[in-house]
């Protein structure tokens, strides 16, 4: 049987051991825990040291191979990563659960919690995930660069104090009614009782239950504490204390990590600014932007009054890039036809209508050419997989986080038997491969933007049908607007996130407010095109034919301008 390859990068400090990051730490010492015989750890020993935050790291019981040749599926996306067939899993959550996944070990597998789902969602949508994957990771970095010492006093970070917090709040789980009458076996428990009132309280972060989740956070704090005036932290970090203690005392395997301790001497502690809520998703007083009103009419016209310098560039008459492109669905076999699957026949249909216009614009940028071709955000792979049918010359990329949908991916490419595609399971960020046209059809909100993003980069042309509109956020990637444009007329973040939520009021063509919503997809669209124009694109913004086969209709289509072999 061939076994799965984890790869890692690593400076070697010396015979035993080496400096690496702290997402490696954390893929390390989950590899120690799962002791599985399906994964090989193959190690790319670095020869200048990175200048990102490392630790020292022994390598007690770890068996690694020295990578010789990197094979180029393996530099699809940013490491630590998983290489398994035509398959790569990448991102620190995705790398742990598909290790945790393959354990024999039943005790190591339930660490994923109820139905395996801990960490499963994409950082983008999952608080647990961001803080697991990107906060508390950060925060670990900045301790390690002695970010929060300043001259005596030391900065208590923000995510420390927020997880704290957390800890503090009820326990909030998917059987906590169960969890309470099993506690209270002598008490008739009612689910009428608020949560708030059935006497859990934390153990491990996500309740009475080791997850994953306190895996990954138990490494960073192990180097917090290490790092941080520990006698000065007691008072006022008494839950994560109790928390980190119940897990020093786990019986977990320990991984040696050797850190600098400041030298400076610390007599304040500085107290951190942070949003009281819990990390839990359903906390009620967790503040949720997109439940805003931010389509109060009055303040869409406030905002189009701002927008009058531009407004004469806000059209959308093209002609669908690709629309006279030959296509016929009686060559496109069954399993590659959306009519072929479990979907409604209504909705299979409008399903087709869309994935021919943006097939069309793909045939029409690739023809004859033997490009690379990626599907972001490629959900079970309708559209990857039918280009991968129709251009057999081209090399297809699936990009997409959720595990279940690729599952789905793999089976129909396996009936398929298509030797030309290529699964990453990974979020947009962590993707690192080059390629030559990227495709999204109805990435949600801001992942419309990391598409478009990810494609400028490379200089690859794209292809896009955005969805949600009201999706569109600030994150750590992306800022809005996104043109120079737009950025002059002074909107504010509030008056562009007015025109976005407009924008998905385009649900019944009756509607008072449809006309007004395709003018703000419009709006956001032409800001996105303004954008790419900067970069040197031609863009085709239009929409799909028919108009009907979807509410979020409108197609961008960008092509660089020095693009070898441009269009």
């Amino acid at each position: 049987m061939t076994k799965d390859k984890l790869f890692i990068s690593a400076f070697h400090e010396s015979s035993t051991s080496f400096s690496v990051s702290v997402e490696t730490l954390e893929i390390l010492y989950i590899y120690k825990l799962v002791k599985t015989d399906t994964v090989d750890l193959y190690l790319d020993v670095l020869i200048a040291k990175p200048s990102e935050p490392l630790v020292e790291c022994v390598f007690d019981g770890i068996t690694y191979t020295p990578t010789l040749d990197i094979p180029e599926i393996a530099q699809f996306a940013e490491w630590p990563v998983i290489v398994s067939g035509k398959k790569v899993v990448a991102g620190l959550c995705s790398v742990a659960r598909y290790l945790l996944k393959n354990s024999t070990n039943i005790e190591i597998k339930s660490l994923l919690g109820f139905r395996d789902a801990c960490l499963m969602a994409c950082s983008e949508s999952s608080i647990w995930t961001r803080f697991c994957e990107i906060d508390i990771i950060e925060t670990t970095k900045n301790i390690i660069k002695n970010k929060y010492y300043k001259e005596g006093r030391f900065c208590l970070p923000g995510d420390i104090a927020r997880f704290e917090f957390h800890l503090s709040k009820p326990v909030r789980m998917h059987n906590i009614y169960k969890v309470a009458r099993e506690k209270n076996k002598d008490k008739d428990i009612s689910s009428q009782i608020p949560i708030e009132k059935l006497n859990l309280n934390h153990t491990f972060s996500e309740g009475t239950m080791m997850t994953l989740a306190d895996v990954i956070l138990y490494q960073c704090y192990k180097i917090f504490f290490q790092l941080s005036p520990f006698d000065l932290l007691e008072e006022r970090l008494p839950l994560t204390l109790r928390w980190f203690q119940v897990m020093s005392a786990s019986g977990l395997p320990q991984l040696e990590v050797k850190v600098s301790n400041p030298e400076e001497e610390v007599t304040v502690i500085d107290e951190p600014v942070f949003v009281k809520q819990s990390l839990y998703t359903a906390d009620p007083s967790r503040y949720r932007p997109e439940k805003r009103v931010y389509t109060k009419q009055n303040d869409i016209e406030l905002a189009f009054k701002l927008l009058a310098p531009v407004e004469s560039v806000i059209i959308n008459k093209c002609i669908p890039f690709g629309i006279d492109a030959a296509f016929d669905w009686s060559n496109v076999p069954i399993e590659a036809n959306p009519n072929g699957g479990a979907l409604p026949k209504k909705r299979a249909s409008r399903k087709c209508e869309q994935l021919e216009n943006l097939a069309k614009a793909v045939i029409k940028l690739a023809s004859d050419k033997e490009y690379k071709i990626v599907d972001f955000c490629s959900g079970s792979g309708h559209l990857g997989i039918l280009l991968a049918v129709l251009l057999p010359n081209c090399e297809i990329v699936l990009v997409e986080n959720k595990e279940r949908s690729l599952l789905r991916a793999k089976e129909r490419i396996q009936k398929l038997n298509l030797p030309n595609v290529t699964i990453v399971q990974s979020n947009l960020d962590y993707f690192l491969g080059s390629f030559d046209i990227g495709v999204a059809l109805h990435a949600c909100g801001v992942a419309t933007d990391l598409v478009i993003q990810n494609c400028i980069y490379r200089r690859a042309h794209f292809v896009v049908c955005p969805c949600c509109y009201g999706g569109v956020k600030d994150c750590h990637h992306v800022t809005y607007p996104r043109s120079e444009q737009f950025r002059k007329l002074k909107l504010g973040y509030k008056n562009y996130l007015s025109f976005a939520h407009a924008a998905d009021q385009t649900h019944e063509e009756d509607n008072v407010k449809t006309k007004q919503g395709y003018f703000c997809m419009d709006i956001v669209d032409t800001d996105r095109r303004l954008q790419a124009e900067s970069y040197g694109y031609n863009v085709n913004l239009g929409k799909l034919k028919p108009n009907s086969c979807t509410n979020k209709n409108n197609l961008l289509v960008g092509v660089y301008s020095k693009h070898e072999g441009n269009i």
